[in-house]
């Protein structure tokens, strides 16, 4: 039985949003690209992304709900809508992918994140 603390998926769409967030390998990486959203043509850097989401820092942050278009070099163009800021400086967007796209996003986001590596946590040095 879940503990009262844990948030529980309220419906069946939730829980199948849930299970395919889980399905795809986050990539972590440091891609400076665009971000386009409400008026606003910005350069963003890409700490993490996946084809269902990706971590970005960005100033304006984008208002959650907000549609976003990301312009990813080496990868390609990605839309999905900001879900909620994992820190003050970055935006967690949900990109909506469609599956026959998916493997060859991962693909390029793979080979792209070889090019530009994530800097390192000062935990591993």
């Amino acid at each position: 039985m879940a503990e009262p603390s844990e948030k529980q998926p309220e419906s069946a769409a939730e829980q199948a949003r849930e299970q395919e967030r889980r399905q795809f390998r986050r990539i972590a990486t440091r891609i400076e690209g665009r971000i386009v959203f409400a008026g606003v043509d910005a350069e963003c850097l890409i700490h993490e992304m996946s084809v269902s989401g990706a971590i970005v820092e960005v100033m304006p942050l984008p208002v959650l709900g907000t549609e976003v278009a990301l312009d990813v070099p080496d990868v390609g163009f990605a839309r999905g809508v900001a879900k909620r800021y994992p820190e003050p400086h970055l935006v967690s967007v949900e990109l909506a992918t469609p599956p026959a796209r998916r493997d060859r996003l991962t693909d390029r986001l793979i080979l792209a994140a070889f090019r530009n590596p994530p800097e390192p946590s000062p935990a591993d040095e």
